[in-house]
């Protein structure tokens, strides 16, 4: 690599042909009025080529890049004022291109020094990301959708101006309507849903104010940005490409994210699409090693670790998944799709729910430690029903099996009979 700047010939000789595939890639993903809606914040070559620092990354020519992926899934949300404009698709990806490039080879030079391999790298792991836009499109897309489930969105202007909204509202079981359209992956039953309830009107509405305001999504999509760059191998349309796990931009994504808006997600975390992170601002925290599937109602919550050792040690949620406000989850905890959570409880250990649990608020469920051998799992079966305020712990070696569709009263204490077997110690 030139000493003198990391725009050297090499890179771009290289770099022409990537950037026509990428373009090629994009043009089909955007409608006229997005292309329009297009704008890219420039930053001038020379501001991109100085050194930040060993060991640091420039947070403010971070914060122009990440607004300007944003605007690649999102045109028109990032409303940048010095713009590039008139100059095609093709002018506005190569400036975000050249300032992801010195973002991550700022990143690799600060960890490695000035080696060799750095400049294929860090082109490998740049077009590679850019490639992936229409897949962070179509995932922000359905975040966005996933955050019509908030009754909120349902403000003041739409159903003043509409006086049958709140009648009709009072009556209608929105969500479900709404999962059932993220399952399908497509709109059409919830905007169906609407017209036949005489609701149609409000759909793009909806959508603008989810866009416009709501930070869940936002936070997502630096989530995929940061998790893309942990990943190493191919890419699937750019199979030329083997990328690296970027040093420290990642981290410092995530960071970003969290200063933002409160939102900790591990860039290592992985999560799937359509979610709904409600009001993360109070604080959400995810691990390393864990997971999180499609279509979950998320307040703020800690998805966390109890070991200190580097292994999997952190939570994995299914699909359709509700979290209450405040729960705690820590641990390699496993949650069976659609089981919901409530506010202030905790579940800590070895433990797994079966599909469609309620478990109701303050409840208590974990695996304890006994001496020094591993506690045996807690097992909800699909259907369980937990009271609030109920105890569930696990303190032998056996696991702890509640059946299916077993209901436990609230404020029960419920311990290992010494055969796997539920036993109430109090109810």
């Amino acid at each position: 690599m030139n000493e003198t700047s990391i725009f050297d010939s090499s890179y771009e000789s290289r770099k022409g042909p990537l950037l026509k595939q990428v373009v090629e890639r994009l043009r089909a993903i955007y409608t006229q009025e997005e292309a329009a809606a297009l704008r890219i914040d420039p930053i001038s070559r020379g501001i991109l080529s100085q050194p930040s620092g060993r060991g640091f990354v420039n947070r403010d020519i971070l914060e122009t890049v990440l607004g300007n992926l944003l605007e690649c899934v999102a045109p028109g949300s990032h409303n940048a004022l010095e713009t590039i404009q008139g100059s095609g698709l093709e002018a506005e990806i190569e400036e975000i291109a050249d300032q992801l490039y010195a973002m991550i080879v700022q990143s690799f030079l600060a960890a490695e020094g000035n080696s060799p391999d750095i400049e294929i790298f860090a082109l490998d792991s740049t077009f590679s990301l850019l490639s992936e836009i229409p897949r962070f499109k179509e995932r922000s897309l359905w975040n966005r959708f996933a955050s019509l489930k908030d009754p909120s969105v349902w403000d003041a202007y739409i159903t003043t101006r509409h006086d049958q909204c709140v009648d009709a509202l009072s009556r209608l079981d929105h969500v479900s309507v709404l999962d059932d359209a993220i399952e399908q992956r497509d709109f059409g039953p919830y905007r169906e849903f609407l017209k036949s309830n005489g609701l149609d009107f409000a759909f793009d509405y909806l959508l603008q104010l989810v866009v416009s305001t709501y930070p869940g999504w936002r936070v997502l999509f630096y989530h995929d940005i940061a998790h893309a760059l942990t990943r190493s191998g191919g890419s699937e349309s750019l199979p030329d490409l083997n990328c690296v796990p970027v040093p420290l931009l990642p981290r410092a994504i995530s960071e970003l994210g969290g200063r933002y808006y409160q939102a900790d997600l591990h860039p290592e975390t992985t999560i799937g699409d359509a979610n709904f992170l409600d009001h993360p601002h109070r604080g959400l925290t995810t691990g390393q090693t864990g997971e999180i599937g499609n279509g979950c109602y998320i307040y703020p919550c800690t998805l966390g670790g109890l070991s200190g050792k580097v292994r999997l040690r952190h939570p994995a949620i299914g699909n359709y998944v509700q979290i209450g406000t405040d729960a705690t989850l820590l641990g390699p905890v496993r949650i069976g799709d659609h089981t919901t959570i409530g506010p202030n409880t905790q579940i800590y250990g070895f433990v797994k729910t079966g599909t469609e649990c309620r478990i109701a608020s303050s409840v208590v469920i974990g695996t304890v430690l006994s001496g020094t051998k591993r506690p045996g799992n807690v097992r909800l079966g699909d259907g369980v029903k937990v009271g609030d305020g109920t105890v569930i712990e696990n303190s032998t070696e056996l696991d702890l099996t509640i059946p299916e569709k077993a209901e436990i009263p609230a404020r029960s204490h419920v311990i290992n009979d010494g055969f796997g077997n539920p036993r109430f110690v109090r109810e």
